[in-house]
């Protein structure tokens, strides 16, 4: 097990703004996780991963984040104490399992925030049609780059005639790790 023993776990309120009503936390311990980084980056879709600083940000749904240091959790966004324990279990689970099984993984060095949202632009239909929920396909692909909406979101792009722009569009977003936020 990499990860076995948290030494502390600091629950707190935004230090910029007191009166928010979300926690942030930081648990800190003595192992050094970050051999597990790519592998938790290529399962669980990191938002940045930097290699050299050792860092990986993994971007959740409902503006929750968790970011990975050698020997510390940094979450962001929990709304009450309760959540805030339940994310640390959870991506503590994570890490572990995935490092667990890390000889049958690839591990992947790339990250979501490499995506450009006029790359992912050119690839879609370009129709306008508010299908989507979006009012122009460009609000649509900034929604798809940060995750907060999936292929399956955009109707035209399952159209035959748009095949071949819906697989390009695919292979750009599966090179940098890309999953929506709730496919965890």
């Amino acid at each position: 097990m990499l990860l076995d023993r948290i030494e502390d776990f600091d629950i707190f309120r935004p230090k910029m703004d007191s009166t928010k009503e979300v926690l942030h936390a930081i648990a800190t311990f003595k192992a050094d996780i970050s051999p597990a980084f790519p592998y938790v980056n290529a399962e669980l879709g990191g938002w940045d991963y930097d290699q050299t600083n050792q860092a990986l940000l993994l971007k959740l749904a409902d503006g929750k984040w968790i970011t990975l240091h050698p020997g510390k959790i940094a979450i962001r966004g929990a709304r009450d104490m309760e959540e805030a324990h339940a994310l640390l279990a959870w991506i503590k689970g994570q890490i572990n399992d995935i490092y667990a099984r890390r000889d049958d993984l690839t591990p992947r060095y790339t990250s979501q925030a490499g995506l450009k949202i006029m790359e992912i632009l050119k690839l879609l239909p370009m129709t306008n049609c508010k299908a989507c929920g979006y009012l122009t396909c460009m609000a649509y692909a900034a929604a798809l780059r940060d995750g907060e909406i999936s292929l399956n979101d955009c109707p035209p792009l399952s159209e035959a005639k748009y095949q071949a722009k819906a697989d390009k569009l695919r292979a750009y977003l599966e090179s940098f790790g890309w999953r929506a936020l709730d496919e965890f």
